[in-house]
């Protein structure tokens, strides 16, 4: 069940994420990419990838805007996700994950490693706005 969800999650990181590489009617992938690199230092640390990417996947999933995902949220049609894997994300017990939940559960759990370190060509630790694009390219063709 573990290995299922953290191919569920690498699909939904592959596709939701490195697509904002892409330059979109509302960011440029600069524009995205800088919004990421939140300590403006030109490279994407894991922790603030993570983070970015539990950003993006949350406010997709947050249909009624109120702040957290309950578990009908989290768990859209399709995906088959773990009520155990949402408990145990659930640091609080009062059966909604916060944005600050769902970011620890991916950090602690380590949901977009593998990805990470295939987008970290030069495996200094970091990924920068060109490794991003190259992976992105790499997996799914040129950003548009």
């Amino acid at each position: 069940m573990k290995t299922k969800l953290l191919f569920i999650c690498s699909f939904l990181f592959l596709i939701t994420v490195f697509n904002s590489c892409q330059t979109t009617q509302s960011a440029s992938a600069d524009e995205r990419f800088a919004k990421a690199d939140t300590n403006h230092d030109g490279k994407l640390s894991p922790a603030e990838a993570s983070d970015y990417f539990v950003e993006q996947i949350f406010a997709s999933r947050d249909f009624n805007h109120d702040g957290k995902l309950t578990w009908e949220e989290w768990n859209v049609p399709g995906a088959n996700r773990s009520k155990a894997a949402f408990d145990a994300a659930d640091l609080n017990k009062d059966g909604s994950l916060s944005l600050d939940e769902a970011k620890a559960y991916a950090r602690k759990s380590g949901l977009f490693q593998k990805e990470f370190r295939e987008a970290d060509t030069n495996h200094d630790g970091y990924v920068t706005l060109e490794e991003a694009k190259a992976y992105y390219a790499s997996k799914e063709g040129p950003p548009r």
